[in-house]
């Protein structure tokens, strides 16, 4: 096995299709038997250091110096994991794959928000091609007044680019993200920008999502862009409360939520989690206590053995809650989770706390996949009743949506 990336004839590459469910893909001149290889490589290389999922995610973007496309980058990605359990969570990968990508030619950033695979990667590919495309360019009101009308449409769905609801949320929470950049992390400003691009429709709020994406940039900074970019503006544990006292509803509850860094120690804990999320009433401190839970399924690199005692330590109230977003938080990481996710909530059983977790399953196998997928079929298949007729039921609703006519 040769040490260096395998060579790629550079030729243009020309949307096909999709590889795999989710994935659209490039022309690829690359056999399936070398992607293999390539990632057998990979998995030998990392073998080699203490954190293995670091090392992917710093060796699998240099495919793409070498050729390779954002898609076969991603599929290398999707052997790797097959290969090494200890990489599921690839978040940040999915960021700089698609960082790359729109480097080549930013003009075509939405292009790659829409190329960038559903499915794989918690959707971490949408987001990162919104933050290359404006990570140095702050920009006058004027221009952003601009920009605002391509903003408020980027996210919306087209006959070419049809995401899952958690993929336009996912689309619609890089948002907020971007807007930090265009304010100059103008805090106020940012989160009035989302008032006027994310769009609530009949189910979802979306302008929660886009406030989660402001605060995760002040507190969750993670190229050095990101540092510079609230250089003077960091917030500590000493200061948290006072930055966020200014902001009311969901606004202050993604400023609370998004501070978890600065507590990582405690919410490691179903007490720490508890207590992070206390400051905030309901229904704001369930929000919290979803978001934080869903940050410790993805921070343990989504292992049960350590995230199923952390659920039973909940009290009942929100034991069920807990088991809910961690097996949720599965599936919308990796659609290959389906069977991990059923199981989380049969486990729940022990703690009395499947019902909640089984009625969460139920709304994401038409939020997280497309509801004609095999894959939401396949969720639905796998739950017990009652809550396989009622998945069934939630399906048929949900093509009769998707296909009725004016």
């Amino acid at each position: 096995m040769a040490n260096t990336p395998l060579p790629k004839q550079l030729f243009a590459a020309v949307l096909l299709g999709a590889l795999f469910v989710g994935v659209g893909v490039a022309l690829s001149f690359i056999s399936s038997d070398a992607l293999a290889a390539e990632a057998k490589r990979l998995v030998s290389l990392c073998s080699k250091e203490n954190n293995r999922p670091l090392c992917y995610d710093r060796e699998i973007p240099k495919l793409m110096d070498d050729g390779y496309s954002m898609e076969e980058a991603f599929t290398v990605t999707r052997i790797v994991q097959d290969a090494d359990p200890s990489y599921q969570y690839c978040h940040v990968l999915g960021h700089r794959l698609a960082e790359k990508e729109t480097a080549k030619d930013p003009s075509k950033w939405i292009e790659v928000v829409h190329r960038a695979p559903q499915g794989l990667c918690s959707n971490g590919g949408i987001h990162g091609a919104f933050q290359e495309r404006f990570r140095t360019e702050s920009l006058p009101d004027a221009k952003i007044e601009e920009l605002v009308p391509i903003l408020g449409t980027v996210c919306t769905p087209t006959e070419q680019w049809q995401p899952t609801p958690l993929a336009r949320a996912s689309c619609i929470h890089a948002l907020g993200h971007l807007s930090m950049y265009v304010t100059a992390a103008d805090t106020k400003k940012s989160l009035g920008l989302c008032e006027r691009v994310a769009h609530p429709d009949v189910e979802h709020d979306f302008r929660k999502l886009c406030y989660d994406g402001v605060f995760m940039q002040t507190f969750q900074p993670l190229e050095p862009e990101d540092f510079r970019l609230i250089e003077g503006k960091e917030v500590t544990r000493a200061t948290r409360d006072h930055f966020c006292a200014p902001y009311r509803g969901d606004q202050r509850a993604s400023c609370i939520t998004e501070s978890w860094p600065l507590y990582w120690e405690e919410i490691k804990t179903a007490k720490g989690t508890l207590m992070h999320c206390s400051v905030l009433a309901e229904p704001y401190r369930e929000r919290c206590l979803r978001g934080i839970v869903y940050v410790e399924t993805g921070q343990t690199h989504l292992r049960e053995e350590v995230l199923i005692p952390y659920c039973s330590e909940f009290p009942g109230e929100f034991r069920d809650l807990c088991f809910a977003n961690v097996a949720s938080r599965l599936i919308e990481t990796d659609w290959r989770n389906i069977d991990r996710s059923v199981l989380v909530c049969e486990r729940a059983r022990e703690f009395a706390a499947e019902t909640g977790c089984f009625d969460e399953l139920v709304i994401f196998a038409t939020y997280n996949f497309p509801p004609a997928s095999k894959e939401s079929a396949r969720l639905c298949n796998l739950l017990p009743e009652p809550w396989n007729g009622k998945c069934d039921t939630r399906r048929q609703e949900a093509l009769a949506s998707v296909y009725s006519t004016p």
